[in-house]
């Protein structure tokens, strides 16, 4: 649609019926450059981001002029990256509203990226109003994506487990496949044990001080063991 007949169309809207012939000319032209502006933004796909990206230009054209071809290519390049900021953003807060949610830690750099990118286009343009929401949001993001690495650090090489219903440590061992469940041998119940090694005691191959130096604990802490458990578990064996 060209200028003149987007004057015609704003000559019969209430707003317009009472100014100048030049006036009118300057918002018909206006119109028409930000018509243009919209159809040729690149990541633009449905009405509700074409919204979106409508309210930003007026934003930005009532902050700035924009006089040569070159700054409104770099305004439609700025305003294309703003539409997959908040199509990431979305993605996000969906994920984050779950009740076990996960962190899609590609998306939070690329946002990231994005974001560097569009207050350097800001500052190109003179637009270096920070956006104090994806600011705040990617601080929301990161500190997530901290938390997450952090627990993954600290936990990484935890692979005992208690059973919820008889109590007993077992390890997980993790086979390419899925994790499968062996016998922890260095427990007995939730006690700290080793079969073979209170064995080697019984049989007088190793001392009560050399027990409780393998197994880090005081050496009053062997004879507990050796009575409670490894006779008891010894005598039930020879009854059977």
């Amino acid at each position: 649609m060209d200028i003149e007949k987007i004057k015609n169309k704003l000559k019969n809207l209430p707003q317009y019926k009472n100014i100048s012939e030049e006036e009118l000319t300057k918002k018909a032209k206006e119109k028409f450059e930000k018509d243009d502006m919209l159809s040729k933004l690149t990541f633009c796909r449905d009405d509700e981001e074409r919204k979106f990206a409508s309210t930003l230009l007026e934003s930005y054209l009532g902050e700035c002029s924009f006089e040569n071809s070159a700054e409104r290519d770099t305004l439609r390049q700025l305003i294309d990256l703003e539409i997959l900021v908040e199509r990431i953003k979305s993605v996000l807060k969906t994920e984050y509203d779950k009740a076990n949610p996960s962190i899609p830690l590609q998306m939070v750099e690329q946002l990231t990226n994005l974001n560097g990118q569009i207050l350097e286009l800001k500052e190109k343009l003179g637009l270096s109003r920070t956006d104090k929401e994806n600011v705040d949001f990617i601080k929301l993001w990161d500190s997530l994506k901290k938390k997450a690495l952090k627990f993954y650090e600290e936990n990484k090489g935890c692979n005992t487990f208690k059973c919820p219903y008889c109590q007993n440590l077992f390890h997980l061992l993790y086979d390419k496949r899925d994790y499968k469940e062996i016998k922890a041998i260095w427990f007995r119940g939730t006690h700290l044990y080793n079969e073979r090694l209170m064995k080697l005691y019984h049989v007088g191959k190793i001392t009560e001080d050399e027990v409780a130096e393998v197994l880090g604990v005081s050496k009053f802490y062997v004879p507990i063991l050796y009575n409670d458990i490894y006779l008891k578990e010894l005598k039930e064996s020879k009854i059977c």
